[in-house]
């Protein structure tokens, strides 16, 4: 596990989230398919009800910046105090180069340092973690940005993959000054399952498999293995990871007034609230409307709690979150 807990204060302005204008309704997605399953299939077995896909002409770096820009002009942040744009995305723009450096130019930024982090559904809160030790070590301020695009991966004959997923982005600026911050990072931690390290992917397109030497056109999409597993795993690594995080904080569950887990879809949801003990009625959803964002997903409900539900100064916001690789990641944060 890599724990931190800032020996200074670090802060979080934001997050703001984004969502492209295009929704597809369960029905949308089906006949886009061109299945004659129901849309009520779809609702069973996710929870999930719409989601929002990107246009054929946006790629990650649009979507990373549109999050960010709102940022940016909410709270008229001054760019030159950032130091540093951490990008957390598994959909950049290209294999190479970083997506990171694409997104600049659309910020109106340059000069400065660009990081991207593949940490798959974690990611959001994983940049959060990376952004705090930096700006612990530097004294500076570091964009944070979690963009994914899952629509462009997606397989027509695949409906238990395809049901899922949805694009979006969040963005926050971690700092270690309090003007104008809506959080406080208590502390952080990461891990990783490495018995999950490849039930969820995309075969071909990288160097065990480029594109060139690929002959089966279903492995350029994204596929979920072992089902079952996979969900069993997901809440035993969400509910391991938050649990450690509040042990070594010396807290308990009840301690927490709200709990942001990744919106993997609506059961698993549930069925981490369940294995915590955690009072449903503080556990943040909204994959019933954007679907799973992968590692955007986070960030996303963050702001939702933030814009929407009753957050006040004082309470405590754990992050919680798992996905590909078995990366997992959580955060305590306390609203100012």
């Amino acid at each position: 596990m890599s724990f931190l807990k800032p020996t200074a204060p670090v802060y979080l302005l934001g997050p703001r989230s984004w969502l492209p204008a295009k929704v597809m309704t369960n029905q949308d997605v089906l006949d886009w398919m061109g299945t004659r399953a129901r849309p009520s299939w779809i609702t069973h077995r996710t929870g999930v009800e719409k989601r929002h896909w990107v246009e054929p002409e946006q790629a990650c770096s649009d979507v990373a910046a549109a999050a960010a820009l709102r940022l940016l002009e909410d709270y008229a942040i001054d760019r030159r105090r950032i130091s540093q744009l951490l990008l957390a995305t598994v959909s950049g723009d290209f294999p190479t180069p970083p997506t990171s450096p694409l997104v600049l130019p659309k910020l109106g930024l340059d000069g400065i340092g660009v990081l991207d982090l593949v940490a798959a559904c974690a990611g959001f809160t994983s940049a959060v973690h990376v952004g705090a030790g930096l700006a612990l070590a530097t004294g500076s301020d570091h964009l944070v940005i979690a963009a994914d695009i899952r629509s462009k991966f997606l397989n027509r004959e695949d409906l238990a993959t395809t049901a899922l997923f949805g694009d979006g982005s969040a963005s926050c600026l971690v700092t270690p000054r309090p003007e104008q911050a809506d959080y406080q990072l208590i502390a952080s931690e990461l891990g990783a399952d490495a018995s999950m390290a490849d039930i969820i992917a995309i075969r071909a397109g990288g160097s065990r498999l480029p594109h060139h030497l690929n002959d089966d056109p279903t492995k350029v999409f994204l596929k979920m293995e072992h089902g079952a597993t996979l969900f069993m795993k997901g809440v035993d690594n969400m509910s391991a990871g938050a649990a450690s995080l509040l042990r070594r904080l010396g807290m308990s569950v009840a301690d927490v007034d709200w709990f942001v887990p990744h919106q993997a879809n609506l059961h698993l949801i549930r069925a981490i609230t369940d294995k915590l003990g955690a009072d449903p009625a503080k556990v943040v959803e909204t994959v019933q409307f954007t679907g799973n964002t992968s590692g955007a997903s986070v960030g996303i409900a963050l702001a939702h709690l933030q814009e929407q539900l009753p957050l006040r100064a004082g309470q405590s916001v754990l992050l919680i979150s798992a996905g590909a690789g078995g990366a997992s990641a959580c955060a305590l944060l306390k609203r100012l």
